[in-house]
């Protein structure tokens, strides 16, 4: 059997994780405010950090923007999950630089400027937070694993990419966020949306993001520009949006129900060649990359982050 290994080495931000601390202190809150009956109780104090990454080896060497573990659901049960936010990782110029050309090759120019690093920090962060809020277990107590078999990590990351999103306004009313703040957490919840290539059926996430892309066109969200095919953003749609669809999740995740999820994706997961085709082309024009080499200064290598 192949052995797999990873290890990395990060130093801790103390003035941002001090920063995010306070912040978890309105998680109940969050939490009781979701569209769903069945409120959990959420731990006080969720072990959550942001770090520098030093240097990776083995598998964790890459471009990941945050580690949570345990992945066993059972040792996270007996013993809860850390989540590291690898900031340096996140916030890099060259790496930003790439997104932003893929998301400016798609959007009205009147919304480019809305996309920033901290924007695209704190949608990822609020993402991961989002995994410890929402329903946990099936109605008659079954995992959701078990109930939706090959479409619960498709759900679990939908949910979890909305409650993120759903809590953006909420970060806002405690000075979490200013109004740039807000609205670059928004700018990144789109970005996040936009595929280069129609998903392969296994892709859970690329897939769920895109059924969202579906959801917001429909929804009103997000509109294509009649002149020109870019994506315009209505900010004034988007908590209602975001709302309704983490509403649905949110009952198929309680339900456990494999048929009407599968029916859910069915409705939600397609692609247009004109619309979707179009923009996928756009995007591969753009001159951006697909993918990353880190090189680390601590290991002697070039300390720049090398895009292929």
């Amino acid at each position: 059997m192949k052995a797999f290994y990873s290890a990395s080495i990060l130093a801790r931000d103390e003035s941002k994780s001090r920063e995010l601390e306070k912040a978890m202190a309105e998680l109940q809150s969050i939490e009781d405010s979701l569209p769903y009956a069945q409120h959990k109780t959420v731990r006080r104090r969720i072990p959550v950090g942001v770090y520098n990454v030093i240097a990776d080896f083995g598998q964790a060497r890459g471009a990941n923007t945050a580690t949570i573990l345990p992945n066993n659901p059972d040792h996270a049960r007996k013993y809860g999950r850390a989540i590291l936010m690898r900031y340096n990782i996140m916030t890099n110029d060259s790496i930003f630089a790439n997104r932003k050309r893929r998301y400016d090759a798609v959007i009205d120019a009147g919304y480019r400027d809305h996309l920033t690093r901290e924007g695209g920090f704190n949608r990822t962060l609020w993402h991961e937070v989002g995994h410890y809020l929402g329903v946990s277990k099936t109605a008659d107590s079954r995992k959701l694993g078990a109930a939706l078999a090959d479409h619960a990590n498709l759900f679990e990351e939908m949910k979890s990419d909305l409650v993120s999103l759903y809590a953006a306004p909420k970060l806002r009313a405690i000075a979490y966020h200013d109004d740039d703040g807000l609205r670059a957490h928004y700018a990144d919840g789109i970005r996040r949306t936009l595929q280069n290539v129609k998903p392969r059926p296994q892709q859970a996430y690329q897939n769920m993001q895109l059924m969202q892309f579906n959801y917001y066109m429909e929804s009103g969200l997000l509109e294509a520009n009649p002149a020109t095919g870019l994506l315009r953003i209505n900010y004034d749609r988007y908590h209602e949006v975001v709302t309704d669809l983490l509403r649905e999740v949110l009952s198929i995740q309680f339900s456990g129900d494999y048929e009407f999820a599968d029916a859910f994706v069915k409705r939600w997961n397609y692609w247009d060649e004109t619309l979707h085709g179009g923009l996928a082309e756009r995007i591969n024009n753009s001159g951006s990359y697909r993918r990353t080499l880190v090189r680390y200064r601590a290991l002697a290598e070039d300390p720049a982050l090398l895009l292929r």
